[in-house]
């Protein structure tokens, strides 16, 4: 979650424009409270213990304080910068949320209950991950909290633009509301994908390509056996003219289906290494595969909401 960007009193006095600097990895003025918030809010010595596990840490590779791996909130806090975004990046996987409301919950016993909790006041539950997130976007960084879903777990994710976050929300509802929960499904995993803290780009581009064959082929390929994105797009380059979208053209007719038979064209054709060892084949990279989430987001949308319909 992003929030708007704010100025110092200085720069509003002298009416300054806003600094949008959007910074990578871990800049120095958000380090010191990396660390705290990692010794602050690990609270229990097996989640540091699982940390080290999933990151499979080694005192070969990376230098730790005392030459040991980290046993404690303390000594995890300590690991080398490189390691920083990785470490809160796993605490947000293995929900540590919910391991310090639990926490809590053992310490306050009496939390849950109105009354006790008039009489005895225990301390307010601060959660972790609201609190990140707040750092995250005080600091500018360019990495936010994602929220889990049905796909995945919390993690860092890429500060995308709000409009266009919103866009692609909407659109995997919209697939949702109109029955295709496999085209919402492969959206929202292939958006979690391309903006990852470390983004899987082909797997990304597979499940784009998969969320817009969901709408796609029951539309334009339902009768063909194993169709693929390839099929549909045969399907409007040979029967075009039987299609038209609802949107009119600069005769004031239907428009025709090009726009979408472009954009899926550019979809297909740019999934390079859809087949590895051809001439063309070629690795898919971070900003193909989120071109590639995109364009998938306008597909589902526009073919969601039937923009392109069968001529009588």
């Amino acid at each position: 979650m992003t929030t708007p960007p704010w100025q110092p009193l200085s720069a509003r006095e002298a009416e300054l424009p806003v600094d949008r600097t959007i910074h990578e990895g871990v800049p120095e003025h958000l380090e010191p409270g990396l660390r705290s918030w990692i010794r602050d809010s690990v609270v229990t010595e097996s989640l540091v213990h699982r940390v080290v596990a999933a990151l499979k840490l080694n005192t070969d590779v990376h230098s730790f304080e005392n030459g040991r791996l980290p046993s404690s909130a303390r000594e995890l806090s300590r690991v080398p910068t490189s390691l920083l975004l990785d470490v809160v990046d796993c605490l947000l996987y293995l929900d540590i949320g919910e391991v310090a409301h639990h926490s809590y919950l053992v310490k306050h016993p009496n939390a849950t209950s109105p009354l006790a909790a008039v009489l005895s006041k225990p301390a307010k539950f601060v959660d972790p991950v609201d609190a990140l997130d707040a750092l995250l976007g005080d600091a500018a960084s360019a990495y936010q909290v994602r929220e889990t879903d049905d796909v995945s777990h919390a993690g860092l994710e890429r500060v995308v633009d709000v409009t266009v976050a919103e866009s692609a929300a909407m659109a995997m509802h919209r697939a949702e509301s109109s029955g295709r929960d496999d085209a919402s499904f492969y959206l929202r995993s292939s958006w979690t994908k391309a903006y990852a803290l470390h983004p899987d780009a082909s797997g990304a581009y597979v499940d784009a390509v998969r969320a817009v064959e969901d709408v796609a082929i029951p539309l334009y390929a339902s009768a063909v056996p194993r169709a693929t994105l390839g099929t549909v797009i045969r399907e409007l380059d040979h029967n075009g003219a039987a299609y038209s979208m609802v949107m009119l053209d600069n005769n004031g007719g239907p428009a025709k289906v090009d726009t979408v038979l472009s954009l899926m064209k550019l979809l297909w054709h740019g999934h390079r290494d859809r087949h590895p060892g051809g001439q063309t084949s070629a690795p898919i990279t971070p900003e193909a595969a989120q071109a590639a989430v995109h364009i998938a987001v306008l597909l589902v949308q526009l073919l969601s909401t039937s923009a392109v319909t069968r001529n009588p």
